[in-house]
């Protein structure tokens, strides 16, 4: 004769839940952090017989010197305007300055 038996049993399986979401995260995290540097390597110039200090081959020097060069022609105007302004401030502080100042207006206007 065959008799079921049934025994209540609790178990909080919340602990077990998040260790495997912690797992999870971890390995996500590594996955978009690789998909990311690759990107960036494939997408930046590389550089050619660079050096062992190198180790990614991206030639940061030519990307930073590229991308300023193409910073600076689009903000050239504001670039100067800011820094005769300063020059200006910084020359009217001083008399020598002051003079020469005087005299190249006297110039401009006679």
């Amino acid at each position: 004769m065959i008799h079921n038996v049934t025994i209540p049993f609790s178990f909080d399986t919340s602990p077990i839940e998040a260790q495997v979401a912690n797992i999870g995260e971890s390995e996500v995290a590594k996955l978009v952090d690789k998909a990311v540097k690759e990107g960036l390597r494939d997408a930046l110039p590389t550089a050619y017989g660079y050096s062992s200090r190198n180790k990614s081959g991206i030639d940061w020097h030519r990307y930073v010197d590229n991308y300023m060069d193409k910073w600076m022609e689009r903000h050239k105007e504001e670039v100067i305007d800011e820094a005769a302004l300063l020059m200006a401030m910084r020359g009217s502080r001083k008399k020598a300055w002051r003079e020469v100042l005087e005299e190249l207006k006297a110039e401009r206007d006679a």
